[in-house]
């Protein structure tokens, strides 16, 4: 994203939409395409944020101390888009 050191803007699909998410992950994933058609997890029911790029609908789950060790957390192969997490 033009104009931003850390910030990722990622379109997530949650099975009946897609939401904006700004994530401060860039460091950890300095070529976004990596990230491409990969699973995460979200929290989905969050209050929608202004951002001075827009708005963010969500917060991806990582783990890691931060900089270049920030780990998405993806769900088991079968999991799909939209699946609660329980």
């Amino acid at each position: 994203m033009e104009g931003a050191d850390k910030l990722l803007r990622l379109t997530l699909d949650i099975g009946d939409e897609q939401r904006n998410v700004f994530s401060g992950i860039k460091s950890a994933y300095p070529n976004p395409a990596e990230l491409e058609g990969r699973l995460t997890m979200m929290i989905a029911n969050l209050k929608p944020r202004k951002m001075r790029f827009g708005i963010s609908e969500g917060m991806v789950m990582a783990a890691g101390p931060g900089g270049e060790e920030i780990y998405l957390l993806s769900p088991d192969s079968g999991a799909k888009p939209g699946q609660r997490i329980k």
